[in-house]
């Protein structure tokens, strides 16, 4: 079997230490907002973590995009599980964030313009959300003040409100020649010109 040449160990080593500053970036974003911002007398909240998600997802593709979003995954699954209504299905979450990551990477590499990747990517982890609400929750006997249905309809709401404004977000960022050079030198392989650019 081949050495791992030096080049390959350091490129391996400047990827862990990305998915593990994304990770760290949005679970920091997702203390804070959830925090900051309540909707009503529910549980749900503003929830920013996905941040970090798309930063590791646009340039790095879907395997990074996957294994950052689920390490982001984790203070949410904590939040709204343990500490709130789901209880141990909060940890569905934790592939729920996953899957946004995943496909977001998918969809980057072939339309390559953030805001529509962000947009298109959330689709399955909207999707597995209604899933856990309509399916999950009365099978796990989890009893809410409000429906399930209703609970799930207030977090699709606010969770495609969020998503789209982390596409622009995304799509802003993308804008800067000297980020996109950055992270050229992280992700070499990166086939991605900013719109500023074209």
């Amino acid at each position: 079997m081949p050495r791992k040449t030096r080049a390959s160990t350091r490129m391996s080593t400047k990827l862990v230490a990305y998915i593990a500053i994304m990770a760290a970036l949005g679970n920091a974003l997702a203390v804070v907002s959830t925090s900051l911002v309540k909707f009503g007398w529910t549980q749900v909240a503003l929830d920013l973590s996905h941040l970090g998600t798309f930063l590791a997802a646009i340039p790095g593709g879907a395997i990074l995009g996957c294994a950052t979003g689920a390490l982001i995954g984790i203070y949410p699954a904590i939040y709204y599980g343990p500490l709130g209504w789901l209880g141990i299905l909060g940890l569905a979450l934790i592939p729920g964030k996953a899957l946004t990551g995943l496909f977001t990477g998918i969809v980057q590499r072939y339309l390559k313009r953030p805001l529509l990747s962000v947009t298109i990517g959330y689709v399955p982890e909207s999707i597995f959300t209604f899933w856990v609400f309509l399916a999950l929750v009365p099978l796990f006997g989890i009893v809410f003040p409000i429906a399930p249905l209703i609970v799930a309809l207030q977090i699709a709401v606010k969770a495609w409100i969020e998503i789209l404004f982390m596409g622009f977000v995304m799509e802003s960022v993308f804008l800067s020649r000297g980020i996109v050079h950055m992270l050229r030198t992280i992700f070499p392989n990166w086939n991605y010109t900013p719109l500023s650019e074209l």
